[in-house]
C-alpha cells in the first residue's frame, strides 16, 4: 500500500515538474520570438513615419530597383504634403478635444497641483509645437506613408 501512495506522489511530481517546464519553455520562446521579429523596431506605433525604414522595406519586400527610387520619393513626398495639410484642417478639431480634457482634468486637481498642471501643459505644448515644425520643415521623410 506503501507503495502506492509513493508512486501516486511521484506522479504528482512529475507531472507538475512538466508543467512548470512547459511555461518556462513557452516564455522563452515567445521571448526569442518577438526579438527576432525586429530588434532594431520600437515597440509599438510611435506616431511617426520613419521613411528611411520605410522604402529600405519595401525595397527588400517588392524588389525595387534603383530607376523607380525617384518615382517613389516623388510619391512619398506628395504624401506628405498631403497630411501635412489634413493635419492643418483638422487641427482646431484636435485642440477643442484637448482643451476640453484639460478642462477636465483641471477638474479632479487641487489648486497645488493645478499650478503644476498648467507648467506641465506649456512645456508638453512647446514640444509639441517644435515637432510639428520639425516635420513640416526640412524633414520630408518622417512623417508620410
Amino acid at each position: 500500500m506503501d507503495w502506492m501512495v509513493e508512486t501516486r506522489v511521484k506522479v504528482r511530481l512529475a507531472f507538475v515538474s512538466i508543467f512548470i517546464l512547459g511555461i518556462a519553455a513557452g516564455a522563452l520562446g515567445v521571448s526569442v520570438y518577438y526579438r527576432g521579429i525586429d530588434p532594431g523596431r520600437p515597440s509599438g506605433w510611435t506616431g511617426r513615419f520613419d521613411r528611411e525604414r520605410y522604402v529600405k522595406q519595401m525595397t527588400e519586400a517588392v524588389g525595387l530597383q534603383p530607376e523607380q527610387m525617384g518615382g517613389l520619393n516623388a510619391i512619398l513626398d506628395g504624401t506628405r504634403e498631403e497630411f501635412l495639410a489634413l493635419r492643418a484642417r483638422l487641427r482646431p478639431q484636435f485642440d477643442e478635444v484637448r482643451q476640453r480634457a484639460r478642462v477636465r482634468i483641471r477638474g479632479i486637481l487641487n489648486a497645488e497641483q493645478q499650478g503644476r498642471f498648467e507648467a506641465f501643459v506649456k512645456r508638453w505644448d512647446e514640444e509639441r509645437r517644435a515637432e510639428e515644425q520639425a516635420a513640416s520643415g526640412a524633414k520630408a521623410g518622417r512623417r508620410a506613408p
